[in-house]
C-alpha cells in the first residue's frame, strides 16, 4: 500500500512557518542551494522533493525563494573549483594572463584579474547561493536538514510506534522561533534513544597518520574504560531484548565520536547474540582504530558464531579475520623484537 503524497500547499495548513515565513520544504531547499548545485543539478532533481516535501515544480519554488531574498545567483567564480585545470588555463590564456601554477593559483589569478563578464565557462549553468538572510534562516532552522538525515527517522504513521519526523519537530515551534532546536531535539533523542546527538560536537577529521598516532595513544584508556564498565556490560546482557536497542544506541554514540560508550553498547548486543552483521563490522572497525587487535578478533569470532550460516556478510567477516590475525602476528613479532 503506497503512502499518499501531501502537496506543499496542503502541508502548509498543518505545519508552522518560520518567523520569516518559510515552511519546512523551503528551508530544505535552502540547504540544497547552500552546496552550489541548484538549480538543474547534473543528475536532475531527486524524487524526494515531491514524495517527501510535496513540491512538484522545484524551479518555481526556487524562483519564489529568490524573489523573497533568501537566495541569489552566485558569481561565476563560485564555479571555478569545479573546472579542470586545462579549462582554467584557457580562461587565463584568453585573458592574456600567465597560465602556470597549481589549480588554486590559477583560480586565485582568475578571481583577482578577470572581470566576471569575461569569464567564459563551457556549458555554464548559473547556480544559486544563499543571501545573508538565507544563511541565518537555515542556521536558525537547522532542525530541518538535521531531521532529513536522521538515522532514527520514521514514517508519519504510528504503525511501528511513535513517529519521529521533521513534521513532529516543526509542530514544537508554533511561534516560528526554532533557535533552540538543538536543545529541544536533543532532549527527545535522550529520552527515546538514550543519546543526545543534536548537541554533540562534530567529529574532527584528521589525517590518517595523525589519527593513527592519536588513537593508539588512547588504547590503554579505552581498555581501562571497558574494564571499569564490565559490570554494566554483564548486567546489560541479562536484560530483556535481542540486542537491537543496544546496537542502535552504539551506532548513535559512534556517529558523534563517543567510541568508548559505543563499544559498551556493542558488547552488550554481542553478548545477547544479536545477529546483525553491521554490529560486528562496526565494533571491529572501532577496535581496529585503536589497535585493539585481540579484542577485534574476539568480536569477529562472535559474529561468525552468531550470524546464520547462509548470511551473505559472513565472507567479509572471514576476510577481516584473516587480516586481523596478520596484524596480531606482526605486532607480536615487533614487540618481541
Amino acid at each position: 500500500m503506497s503512502t499518499r503524497v501531501i502537496p506543499f500547499e496542503e502541508r502548509k495548513k498543518t505545519t508552522y512557518p518560520s518567523k520569516r515565513g518559510l515552511y519546512v520544504a523551503e528551508i530544505m531547499l535552502l540547504e540544497y542551494c547552500s552546496h552550489g548545485k541548484y538549480p538543474k543539478p547534473k543528475s536532475g532533481y531527486p524524487g524526494l522533493w515531491w514524495f517527501t516535501y510535496g513540491i512538484r515544480d522545484v524551479g518555481h519554488a526556487l524562483e519564489s525563494l529568490e524573489k523573497r531574498g533568501f537566495i541569489r545567483w552566485a558569481p561565476k567564480t563560485q564555479s571555478l573549483s569545479g573546472l579542470k585545470v586545462d579549462e582554467l588555463k584557457q580562461i587565463l590564456i584568453t585573458s592574456g594572463l600567465p597560465a602556470t601554477g597549481k589549480k588554486t593559483d590559477l583560480i586565485d589569478r582568475i578571481i583577482a584579474n578577470v572581470p566576471e563578464k569575461s569569464i567564459v565557462i563551457p556549458n555554464y549553468v548559473p547556480k544559486y547561493e544563499l543571501t545573508e538572510v538565507g544563511k541565518v534562516e537555515l542556521e536558525e532552522n537547522g532542525y530541518v536538514p538535521y531531521m532529513h538525515r536522521h538515522s532514527h527517522l520514521t514514517t508519519e504513521d504510528s504503525t511501528f510506534g511513535e513517529s519521529f519526523t521533521v513534521w513532529d519537530i516543526n509542530r514544537l515551534f508554533p511561534s516560528g522561533n526554532a533557535t533552540n532546536w538543538r536543545q529541544v531535539v536533543g532532549k527527545i533523542e535522550k529520552k527515546r534513544f538514550g543519546v543526545d546527538m543534536a548537541n554533540a560536537k562534530p567529529v574532527e577529521t584528521e589525517t590518517v597518520s595523525h589519527a593513527k598516532i592519536d588513537y593508539l595513544s588512547k588504547r590503554d584508556d579505552i581498555r581501562r574504560y571497558l574494564a571499569k564498565h564490565q559490570n554494566t556490560i554483564s548486567k546489560g546482557i541479562k536484560t530483556k531484548g535481542d540486542g537491537f536497542e543496544e546496537e542502535s544506541q552504539g551506532m548513535d554514540y559512534k556517529a558523534i565520536g563517543k567510541d568508548k560508550e559505543a563499544l559498551v553498547q556493542f558488547f552488550i548486543a554481542i553478548g545477547k547474540k544479536f545477529d546483525a552483521p553491521a554490529l560486528y563490522r562496526e565494533a571491529a572497525v572501532l577496535l581496529r582504530r585503536y589497535g585493539m587487535y585481540e579484542e577485534e578478533l574476539a568480536v569477529i569470532d562472535a559474529g561468525l558464531n552468531n550470524l546464520p550460516q547462509n548470511n551473505m556478510h559472513r565472507e567479509k567477516l572471514i576476510e577481516r579475520r584473516k587480516k586481523v590475525q596478520e596484524l596480531i602476528k606482526k605486532n607480536s613479532v615487533k614487540e618481541g623484537g
